[in-house]
């Protein structure tokens, strides 16, 4: 995990003011993930504008490499697990996105669709293309040896996974110690996701997903994190 040190520090002061009290709700909701969509852009928003670019409220490579850059300023640590790292925050910036109408497109939806070999404007389940595209800004950051995914299928990421072999892709059938954040885990529904923690005592591991709702379906139409069991995990997908 990235801390963001003194950076985190002005944030809080500059959400929260400075008095004890006031800092324990809001690192409290952070922690439990209990802040609502609104909570959060307005702390992506005050971040940017700690650091001085566009404040979109989306927490996008151009935050991320400026995060990056105020860390290095100050002496801070840096992205323990590299690419890894990178596609949680893209991942968990697009929170919120939806189809619409339940059409499976929408402006946001088919930028994710460009990022395979499909027509993007064409209405198609697009879990899988919600990963690639994640994949693929990703690796605009951090080189990369393998190809990066351009499938429109979950079950098809698998394949890819084994085409780049030795490439620092790596495909296991998961235990629960062995899915971490960052993995791109397949389900056995026919689904894919991203992790984003690691499993917990209780084999659960929260996820972002495309094309899901609150029930958890594979034909949802937003991105949202979810929890789901190791147990509904076929296999899991480490890029190095």
């Amino acid at each position: 995990m990235v801390s963001l040190g003194s950076l985190v520090q002005k944030l809080l002061l500059a959400l929260f003011g400075s008095g004890k009290n006031s800092l324990e709700t809001p690192i409290n909701l952070l922690k439990n993930n209990k802040m609502d969509f609104k909570g959060k852009r307005q702390v992506i928003k005050a971040v940017q504008n700690l650091i001085g670019v566009s404040d979109d409220g989306r927490d996008g490579p151009i935050t991320w490499n400026a995060i990056l850059a105020e860390l290095s300023k100050e002496g801070g640590p840096t992205v323990g697990g590299g690419i890894a790292d990178i596609m949680v925050s893209i991942a968990r910036g697009e929170i919120g996105v939806s189809e619409v109408d339940g059409t499976n497109c929408g402006p946001r939806v088919n930028e994710y669709k460009a990022a395979t070999w499909l027509d993007p404007k064409a209405a198609w389940p697009w879990c899988a293309a919600f990963i690639c595209w994640v994949v693929r800004e990703a690796v605009e950051q951090k080189d990369v040896e393998c190809k990066r995914p351009q499938t429109a299928s979950a079950w098809d990421f698998e394949n890819w996974a084994k085409q780049q072999s030795g490439k620092g892709v790596e495909l296991r059938k998961p235990t629960n110690e062995d899915i971490k954040a960052g993995d791109i885990v397949v389900f056995e529904f026919s689904h894919i996701g991203l992790a984003v923690g690691d499993v917990d005592a209780k084999g659960y591991v929260k996820t972002v997903e495309g094309n899901t709702n609150g029930g958890g379906s594979r034909e949802g139409g937003s991105v949202l994190e979810k929890s789901r069991h190791v147990s509904k995990i076929r296999s899991r997908i480490r890029i190095f």
